[in-house]
């Protein structure tokens, strides 16, 4: 740890002990988290109204579609459209996303996901 991060660390430590930042607001909500700071400016718009107008790109509707085939494997095989999982796992590998299906089986198979994903 640097120089820099503990001197951080002191002053933020501190003013948690006086007080200092607890009452602000958005207190004890999450974060939202809308940085397009690496996209490029002249896209950020266009992603914007997309986002608004609830669009979801078509590889997170297939990861969304992935982890609830995956909890279905993991609660009852019988179930499951294999080819069609196998579709989606290609598709998203093609998207540059198998990191996020392998986190997602990855996750089942330790029994700690079983819930089929409800985020947007």
């Amino acid at each position: 740890m640097s120089i820099f991060d503990r001197l951080a660390e002191e002053r933020i430590r501190g003013a948690l002990e006086r007080g200092e930042l607890s009452g602000l607001p958005g207190e004890g909500r999450p974060l939202e988290f809308d940085d397009d700071g690496l996209v490029p400016a002249d896209i950020r718009m266009t992603n914007k109204i997309l986002r608004n107008a609830g669009y979801v790109p078509p590889a997170l509707a297939d990861l969304r579609e992935l982890r609830t085939l995956a909890a279905a494997l993991a609660a009852d095989r019988s179930t499951v459209d294999a080819q069609r999982m196998v579709r989606l796992l290609a598709r998203v590998e093609a998207a540059g996303l198998s990191h996020v299906s392998s986190a997602i089986f990855a996750r089942l198979a330790e029994g700690r996901d079983t819930q089929p994903f409800s985020g947007p």
